[in-house]
């Protein structure tokens, strides 16, 4: 694998694992508790986090909006802590597995989201990376600042 896509990786595996940890501080009743209206609940959250990896690699693949939307339906796990602690782990493992088949040159290749984003596939990586950091995020505030609970979870190094 590319030397810094290792480096993103490493910062992956440890987002991963506190979005993991995070996740073992809530209860499964937890997962229907919607701090705004009309924004996802903690569940929704959690369901988007668990199959964003994949899904983010696949639309740097340059998949039409109708296989995405597909892949959705299909990848949408039960709403229960369990299921969706397994699917966020077989997503990051499909997106680590992805990128690590990539040549130099494909990481650099150009390609065109349905929306119209164009970036190289390293840049998709990297946006992936914004994204599930930004969720993670919403996550932690929705824990400490919603169900007032410090989930004493390290974050970064």
């Amino acid at each position: 694998m590319n030397i810094y896509c290792q480096g993103i990786f490493k910062q992956m595996d440890m987002a991963v694992d506190s979005v993991v940890k995070l996740m073992n501080t809530l209860s499964n009743e937890d997962m229907s508790i919607r701090p705004t209206a009309e924004k996802m609940s903690i569940g929704e959250l959690l369901a988007h986090m668990s199959v964003l990896c994949k899904a983010d690699f696949l639309i740097g693949k340059g998949v039409s909006e109708e296989e995405i939307d597909l892949f959705y339906e299909e990848a949408e796990p039960a709403p229960n802590l369990n299921a969706i602690a397994e699917a966020l782990l077989h997503h990051y493992d499909f997106l680590k597995e992805g990128i690590a088949q990539l040549e130099e040159s494909e990481l650099l290749q150009q390609t065109t989201a349905f929306w119209g984003g164009t970036h190289s596939r390293y840049e998709w990586l990297l946006d992936t990376q914004a994204h599930f950091y930004h969720h993670r995020g919403q996550l932690h505030a929705m824990l400490v600042h919603v169900l007032k609970r410090e989930p004493n979870v390290q974050l970064f190094e």
